[in-house]
This record gives structure tokens, C-alpha cells and sequence, in this order.
């Protein structure tokens, strides 16, 4: 317990040398950096499951309280380019897997299912269930991916597309609209609904879109405070972080080449298409790149909360490729790989 509480305390200071440093989600990244320098040096840290799924509830909350009737309006009238960008999304990491698996030892299936952007959960879950997948490499790809993505964005907003963070980086200041305590039990009950339902990722989608009705139907609600939206961002990023096992890493190490480059052709094709969202539909060019960019739904919408983006927009991109993520393509896996050898 000791252990945890300084590591959790390294992550918060390093979290507080990125805030300075003007990073979007500070926190998280502190989070991730300590746990992984942690496992560089040779310690065995560990970070619990509970405690990162409690860090998601008030994360949900914060991201799906920017959910408003506004929102619904441009999802409707966005339809086509939001299913243009999952759809780019997904044929982009396909690609990468076909290339990724042609080059190595690794096979087709354990490469799709590493690669695609958003559906950690999902496909982590798959491969173990598939004795044709190789869980290994679907991890190692995965934790690749997703913790690459989230460190090389906010130094390309930043410096890239000229993104800044606003005072506190990591809420958005607000003063009116229900309190955040009597509106927060709607993430436990989200969540406990999304768990009946098996909505996949339960602890994160639930807390969403249970919070993201209260505020369209009861209108504006108040944000957690900072220090508590704090405590969450750390929690979830130590979480990412232990996951980097040095012996899984070393295994698969034939992959890094690969993956490294198809993160950076993702982000590319993220940055492409994003510069025709924002063209069309009139937001602004770092509001569509977090709404493309391959990453984590939590992540991407506090990334969009520290520099005052347009979440609700982001949410719903990154909302709508997560569920097809997790409905369509399993079911795609499924029909192509079907009495196929993978070898």
C-alpha cells in the first residue's frame, strides 16, 4: 500500500511538472511516465483494477456532462462525416495490420485485433477466447498503440497545431448548473446498468451516457473539482502504465518497428482528415483531430477538456468508432477468420 501511495504521489508531481509545461492531460501522462519508469528500473508496481475503474466513473462524468441537446443537433447533422472517420479509421489500421503481419512472424488476426483503435478491451477479451490469436502480441500491440498515441498528442496540439492549454488544465471552470454531488451518483448508476447489459467497457461508457442524459434532459451540470478530476487522470494513467511489461515487450520485439510507424501513419491520416471535418463542419481543426485521433475515449475527451475544445464533438466521434469498434468488428473478425488457418 506504501508503494502505491508514492508512486501515486511520483505521478502527481511529475503530473504538476507537465501541467507547467503546459500539456494537455498533465495527470495522466504523469501517471503513465512514473509507472513506466518504475518498470524500467526494475520494480514490480502494480496498480488496481478497481482503482482505475473508479478514476474512469468520475472521468465518465466529467466527459459526459458536456453531452447537451446542442450535441444531439450535430450528430444528426453530421452523420455522414462521423461514420466517414470510423470507417477511415478502421480501414487504416487494417492496412497496417496486413503490413504488419506480412513482415513479421506475427499472424493476421493477432495484428487486426492489436491494431484497431479504441477497442483495447474488446480485443484483448477476443484474443484470449481465440485460440488463433496470439494474446501476447494482441496486448503488447494494444498498450503500444494506445499509450503511444496518448504521449505523441498533446505535444503535436501543442506544438504542431498550435493548441493551448487553459488555466488549470484540467476541468473546465464552471460556475452554474446542478451540483456535481448530487449528479455524480448517475456514473455508479450508469455503470451498474451498463454492466447488466454488457455494454462494453461498462465502467466508462455507463458513467457517459448516464451523465450525458441528466444533462440533456436536466440541463447544465457542474464539473468535479480539479483535485478530485486529478486523482482520476492519475489513477487511469498508472494504470496504463504498469501494463508495459518489459518481458512482453522483449518477446515481441520484432513488432516495434511496425507499430511505432503505423501509430504515425494513423496520426497522419488523423491530421488529414480532421483538417476536412473541421473545413465542413466548422469546428476547429484540434476539436476534429481529437475527435479522429486513435486513442482512448477518456483520454481524447480530457485531452479536449484541458485545452477547452468542443468535447461534446469529440465525445461523439470517438463514442460512435468505439461502438462499432466493439459491435461490428468482432463480428467482421469473426466472418473473415472463419475456418481460415492463420499461420
Amino acid at each position: 500500500m506504501l508503494n502505491r501511495l508514492l508512486l501515486f504521489i511520483m505521478a502527481a508531481c511529475l503530473g504538476t511538472l507537465f501541467l507547467k509545461m503546459e500539456l494537455p492531460i498533465p495527470y495522466l501522462l504523469g501517471g503513465i511516465f512514473a509507472a513506466v519508469a518504475c518498470k524500467v528500473a526494475g520494480s514490480s508496481v502494480t496498480w488496481p483494477k478497481n482503482w482505475r475503474e473508479v478514476a474512469l466513473l468520475v472521468a465518465g462524468y466529467g466527459i459526459g456532462r458536456n453531452f447537451t441537446a446542442d450535441t444531439w443537433d450535430k450528430m444528426t447533422h453530421q452523420t455522414f462525416g462521423v461514420l466517414e472517420a470510423t470507417l477511415i479509421a478502421v480501414a487504416v489500421a487494417v492496412v497496417i495490420a496486413w503490413w504488419t503481419a506480412r513482415h513479421t512472424s506475427a499472424n493476421l488476426i493477432s495484428c487486426v485485433m492489436g491494431i484497431m483503435p479504441g477497442g483495447l478491451t474488446q480485443m484483448m477479451l477476443m484474443s484470449e477466447d481465440d485460440p488463433r490469436a496470439d494474446a501476447n502480441v494482441v496486448v503488447v500491440m494494444q498498450t503500444l498503440r494506445l499509450v503511444g498515441v496518448i504521449v505523441a498528442v498533446p505535444f503535436l496540439v501543442i506544438h504542431g497545431l498550435g493548441a493551448q492549454v487553459i488555466q488549470g488544465g484540467v476541468t473546465v471552470a464552471a460556475t452554474g448548473g446542478i451540483n456535481w454531488l448530487i449528479m455524480l451518483p448517475l456514473s455508479f448508476l450508469g455503470a451498474f446498468l451498463a454492466t447488466k447489459f454488457n455494454v462494453p467497457t461498462p465502467r466508462l461508457l455507463g458513467p457517459i451516457l448516464a451523465t450525458a442524459a441528466g444533462s440533456y434532459f436536466l440541463g447544465s451540470l457542474q464539473p468535479v473539482p480539479d483535485l478530485l478530476m486529478m486523482a482520476a487522470q492519475v489513477s487511469i494513467g498508472l494504470y496504463m502504465g504498469v501494463m508495459l511489461e518489459p518481458k512482453k515487450l522483449s518477446a515481441t520485439r520484432e513488432l516495434m518497428p511496425y507499430i511505432f510507424c503505423g501509430i504515425v501513419l494513423m496520426i497522419g491520416v488523423s491530421v488529414a482528415v480532421a483538417w476536412s471535418l473541421s473545413a465542413r463542419y466548422g469546428f476547429s481543426l484540434i476539436t476534429a483531430f481529437l475527435a479522429m485521433a486513435p486513442g482512448g475515449i477518456a483520454e481524447m475527451c480530457l485531452a479536449g477538456m484541458s485545452m477547452g475544445e468542443d468535447v461534446s464533438i469529440i465525445l461523439t466521434y470517438q463514442l460512435v468508432r468505439l461502438l462499432f469498434l466493439n459491435i461490428c468488428v468482432p463480428l467482421g473478425i469473426n466472418l473473415y477468420f472463419k475456418n481460415k488457418i492463420t499461420g
